[in-house]
């Protein structure tokens, strides 16, 4: 019931109702205002108790429970390109509940990703999307996957720059002793770029069996996944003599940081590194993935060796992985770990810089 009231020293009409133990007030110039506001809120209050509040799981939720899943399976870097698109879709999408994301959203977005950006990214998004929800299906009971019914564009990719032979022997000959031995690493194994930054010397060199072990999170549950590989002769020289005389003898990776900022600590990029070395040998820039693909081409090209043999030495899981690294399609893996050093195109090189 209405009552009159005082507010800032003016009369005033004060409308006034008790829901469910709690108090609503509102005051009005009007005593007809007033009761036409009480009337209307109270049955605004009973008609939210009437409707079943939603239930299930909310975007931004699903979201923060997928990234603590990722951050524990994946590398930092797939880890960090998940967040963005979670972040970016819940500014997109807003408050919404996971299982209220409908195909034609998903589709939406996905469309305008592929116009503004590229089908690679379009693609990669849907990968990262349709993992997601495949998750979310199994660990939260989601009812559907919105994005099983969306395609794939098509995506051609660019060949990839492949250094020649006398491109590398360039980048051996302006590095130093140290650079040299790092990059050997590369050459005598066609590592990827972080299987050497996490070598140890207790659990990955192996000087009286001459073995080196090589690990990728490149899994379908994102676990590591070991290989051991023969140590060809020059890699276990390099190797032996950098035992000896490494700079820092006090941490358990082969190769740390000198600064005095990350001093003792293993490398996790090294951005400037390739880019710094083909600068001082006057060649076209590569990165560390192209000695990979060099050591797939010297021995597709230079040895024949077949493509299932350097499949192993490379560690994919799929031959069509492989080919994409070489353009020819028979040795034990020790005797051709031995091509990638003294038989092969950049043979002895180490020897002829510190000698010449």
């Amino acid at each position: 019931m209405p009552c009159r009231t005082k507010r800032r020293n003016r009369e005033v009409w004060l409308g006034q109702i008790k829901f469910q133990g709690r108090t609503y007030q509102a005051t009005f110039q009007t005593r007809r205002q007033a009761a036409d506001w009480e009337s209307a809120k109270r049955k605004e209050l009973e008609q939210e108790t009437r409707t079943p509040t939603p239930t299930g799981t909310g975007l931004l939720d699903f979201f923060n429970q997928y990234l603590d899943h990722s951050e524990l399976r994946y590398t930092r870097k797939v880890f960090k390109e998940k967040k963005a698109l979670c972040e970016e879709l819940t500014e997109r999408w807003g408050a919404i509940l996971a299982q209220d994301v409908t195909p034609e959203m998903v589709n939406s977005y996905l469309h305008e990703i592929g116009r503004s950006k590229s089908a690679n990214r379009h693609n990669k998004d849907r990968k990262n999307l349709l993992a997601m929800w495949n998750w979310g299906s199994k660990i939260l009971d989601l009812p559907s996957n919105p994005v099983a019914k969306t395609e794939k564009l098509p995506h051609d990719r660019a060949p990839q720059y492949t250094p020649p032979t006398a491109d590398i022997l360039k980048v051996l000959a302006a590095a130093n002793r140290e650079e040299r031995i790092f990059l050997n690493c590369y050459l005598q194994t066609g590592a990827r770029r972080s299987e050497i930054f996490r070598w140890t010397w207790a659990e990955d060199i192996n000087f009286e069996r001459r073995e080196v072990r090589l690990g990728t999170r490149k899994t379908r549950d994102g676990s590591m996944s070991y290989e051991w590989l023969p140590m060809n002769e020059a890699l276990y020289e390099e190797l032996w003599s950098w035992w000896k005389t490494r700079p820092v003898k006090d941490t358990p990776y082969v190769f740390v940081s000198t600064s005095n900022r990350h001093y003792g600590k293993p490398f996790t990029t090294r951005r400037r590194f390739m880019r710094g070395l083909c600068k001082r040998a006057g060649i076209k820039e590569f990165g560390f993935h192209a000695l990979r693909r060099y050591c797939a081409s010297l021995l597709a090209d230079t040895h024949k060796i077949s493509a299932k043999t350097i499949q192993r030495i490379l560690r994919h899981k799929n031959l069509a992985t492989t080919e994409k690294y070489i353009h020819n399609i028979n040795r034990d893996l020790g005797a051709v770990m031995d091509l990638l050093s003294e038989k092969g195109c950049h043979a002895g090189l180490s020897r002829e810089v510190e000698e010449g």
